[in-house]
């Protein structure tokens, strides 16, 4: 019997993990269709502050990471495919290795390395500061003031990052493309036009809901669950970052399953 108790506690943890983000998503989606009017310049100026901590104050970051591994990809590209005409693959590549995974893929792990860490940090800081039950017991509700304005922070970030970072490594790859086969930008964008299909539109809007989801619930999962001393936020923040690294690759499987398979 300890012996099928000890097999059977990972299985039961993992299901309480996947009932407690159940919880969150569902109660956090509930709770923002009772919002009243009154709140939402309060929830409003809250994920203002989300969106300039993930998105903005990212842009730098997510600019020169894209704009590098676009000309990387390309100078990698070019060097395996030399004399094979590889200035006519450039749109499929660009599309296939950029466009579809690296950028929402990448976007999604720079965001996971700075701000859902925060976020499990600054709300483990809170519960143990007593600030989540004091303003429970004032009657505001967790939820839409802690839980929806960083969901919607992330969510319109990594939105924008994903724009920003494709944008960036398609310039880098440009760059590259023009110094060393001289290609003119009118050929690099129609390449890239004729490689890009809607359903590749349609596969990055649901990665971007979907990581942006995972970020956010992971990092307040483990962020809430903290209850006894400040050790354990190093802890939680290092659970986030593992179990949300886990689920945004297992997303990213499945969409592309879903779609290219």
């Amino acid at each position: 019997m300890a012996f099928l108790a000890r097999l059977g506690a990972p299985v039961r943890g993992f299901l309480e993990f996947l009932g407690d983000q159940a919880h969150l998503v569902l109660r956090t989606l509930r709770d923002a269709l009772f919002l009243r009017f009154g709140q939402l310049a309060v929830v409003g100026a809250q994920t203002k502050l989300q969106i300039r901590f993930t998105g903005l104050d990212a842009g730098a970051l997510v600019a020169g990471t894209a704009l590098l591994l676009g000309a990387v990809t390309l100078i990698q590209a070019f060097s395996q495919l030399s004399g094979l005409g590889a200035e006519n693959y450039i749109g499929a590549l660009m599309v296939l290795i950029i466009l579809r995974e690296l950028g929402p893929l990448l976007t999604a792990v720079l965001v996971i390395g700075r701000s859902s860490t925060a976020i499990a940090a600054e709300l483990g800081t809170m519960q143990l500061n007593g600030e989540v039950d004091a303003l429970a017991a004032h009657g505001v509700n967790p939820y839409q003031y802690l839980l929806l304005p960083r969901w919607l922070g992330v969510l319109v970030s990594v939105f924008a990052l994903v724009v920003f970072f494709d944008a960036a490594a398609l310039s880098g790859g440009f760059l590259v493309a023009r110094l060393k086969y001289g290609v003119t930008f009118g050929f690099f964008m129609d390449s890239v036009r004729q490689t890009l299909s809607n359903r590749d539109f349609a596969a990055t809007l649901l990665k971007i809901v979907f990581f942006s989801g995972a970020i956010t619930f992971h990092a307040c999962h483990f962020g809430l669950r903290i209850r006894r001393s400040q050790t354990e936020i190093p802890q939680a923040v290092t659970k986030t970052v593992v179990s949300a690294l886990v689920a945004v690759f297992l997303i990213d499987g499945l969409v592309a399953a879903l779609f290219y398979f």
